[in-house]
């Protein structure tokens, strides 16, 4: 795996006077790695632990978060805090020379020193660099003149627009601002012949929060930002690491954030995909973006059990199957359920009880029946993958979706209660029925969750129906379970 940071440096515990290694005088050497997933490890060249200290190995070695370490990388000058310490070397007292190797949690790094009672808060806002997302958000704007001469003198002009999308969200406000680069350092030396011209149009997604915030809540709202972003593009594309603002005179200070957070999903993002371009929804950007962050808890595993697909596409197709049918029952639950206000469940209970009462009051059959019967007044699967599916704004062929739902209750039925194929069906075509099932499920709830966020209907009918990305991949994952997108409600 290779590493976003792997740099040697100098390194001591922040803010422990009465230990040896405890500033930069005292340091120790030690060589500081970072895997593309946010793994961090330290492993230090001596000692910065007594002899005895979390040496036992049959013992936690994992650091109070108040014993913090501190470096100075020798390449890049800049400064690492590096909190969640677990000691993980496996060396003997009598070893010679001493090493010493810790995982780390979290690393904050910059270009200025940590104070001794540097706490993680107070930060005034998050900025993320959106490399990678030029495609989506499909703002580039740098216009070339063609040539003019004049004898042995050539001008070109180049113009370009600086955008600035700024919106109120929960707790805050949220901007998208382009920023090309180029033009200043031009200026600066315009009366100096160059050899090499270079103009860049960059784009960064900035949350600027209500009231000074900490690094837990940051955290919370840039894993928001990314799932989000996931569901507007259809792509599970990790961010860039973040980057937390704050005011510390007498300057303000950028403090990179990095921390583990698994892989990438493997995918990468194709313009020609996405479910919504930016350029659709860029005016109400900010206010789907809150949607989002209350839907998102309401949701609960309605969310998260899609989302989680997303990052890890590369699962068994079973298992993916089920996740989705779990997925949409919590959704149902969540947002279309309220069971027991309806009326029908009300005459579903009163039937319940009178059967139940037809038995001798407290007899054996009597609380065996109760308890059996304890959740028939609830809709079944299939009822339930209908209803959430109706809410889509666009119908399918008449009977379509009833025989889907239909079949996704019976296949659902086969895995949990007779772990695969009943009667005569080979193992292979119950795989690959599972599959497709399981690809409509994951584009018809994909389509669901955009419309709870405020997608416009007209922005899913085309997704669904009329861009490449219905023409290569839903409409043929939908025909392959016999479901057809008729018209626009």
């Amino acid at each position: 795996m290779s590493h976003i940071v792997n740099e040697r440096g100098f390194f001591w515990w922040l803010d422990e006077p009465l230990l040896p290694v405890h500033s930069q005088e005292t340091s120790v050497p030690a060589q500081l790695m970072i895997d593309n997933d946010g793994q961090i490890t330290l492993e230090v060249e001596g000692s910065l632990c007594g002899s005895d200290e979390y040496r036992d190995w049959s013992q936690p070695r994992i650091f109070p978060a108040s014993r913090r370490i501190v470096g100075r990388l020798m390449e890049s000058h800049d400064y690492v805090l590096l909190e969640g310490l677990e000691r993980t070397d496996l060396a003997l007292p009598g070893d010679s020379p001493q090493r010493q190797t810790f995982s780390v949690e979290q690393c904050t790094r910059r270009n200025s020193p940590f104070l001794d009672n540097y706490r993680q808060e107070e930060f005034r806002e998050l900025r993320v660099d959106m490399d990678g997302f030029e495609d989506w958000l499909d703002l580039d704007s740098i216009l070339v003149s063609a040539e003019r001469r004049q004898k042995d003198h050539v001008q070109v002009n180049v113009s370009y627009k600086e955008y600035e999308f700024v919106s109120p969200v929960l707790d805050g406000t949220m901007s998208i601002n382009s920023m090309t680069m180029g033009a200043d350092l031009l200026g600066y030396f315009a009366t100096h012949p160059q050899r090499d011209v270079h103009f860049r149009q960059k784009y960064d997604l900035t949350f600027r929060p209500g009231r000074l915030s900490d690094l837990a809540t940051l955290r919370y709202v840039y894993t928001t930002i990314e799932e989000f972003i996931a569901l507007l593009t259809g792509f599970y594309h990790r961010l860039n690491w973040p980057i937390l603002v704050r005011d510390e005179q007498p300057f303000e200070t950028w403090n990179t954030f990095y921390f583990y957070r698994g892989s990438s999903s493997g995918r990468s993002i194709n313009g020609y995909f996405f479910w919504v371009p930016f350029a659709r929804i860029r005016d109400g950007f900010g206010k789907l973006f809150e949607k989002w962050q209350l839907k998102r808890e309401a949701l609960g595993a309605g969310h998260y059990l899609f989302i989680s697909l997303m990052r890890n596409p590369h699962i068994y197709s079973e298992d993916r199957f089920m996740n989705l049918v779990w997925g949409l029952e919590a959704f149902h639950r969540k947002s279309l359920g309220q069971l027991k206000n309806t009326d029908r469940v009300a005459r579903e209970r009163e039937r319940v009880e009178r059967i139940v009462n037809s038995l001798p009051q407290d007899s054996e059959d009597q609380r065996w029946l109760r308890k059996k019967l304890k959740y028939a007044h609830e809709p079944s699967l299939e009822a339930r993958i209908l209803e959430c599916f109706r809410e889509l704004p666009f119908n399918f062929g008449k009977g379509q979706l009833e025989k889907f739902a239909k079949e996704c209750a019976s296949r659902r039925n086969d895995i949990s209660h007779e772990g695969g194929p009943r009667g005569d069906m080979d193992y292979a075509s119950f795989m690959k029925g599972t599959s497709s099932l399981a690809e409509a499920l994951d584009y018809l709830f994909h389509a669901l969750l955009l419309q709870q966020i405020g997608i416009a209907s007209d922005i899913l009918f085309e997704t669904m129906n009329k861009s490449w990305l219905a023409e290569r991949q839903i409409k043929p994952a939908l025909a392959e379970v016999g479901l057809q997108i008729q018209t626009s409600k």
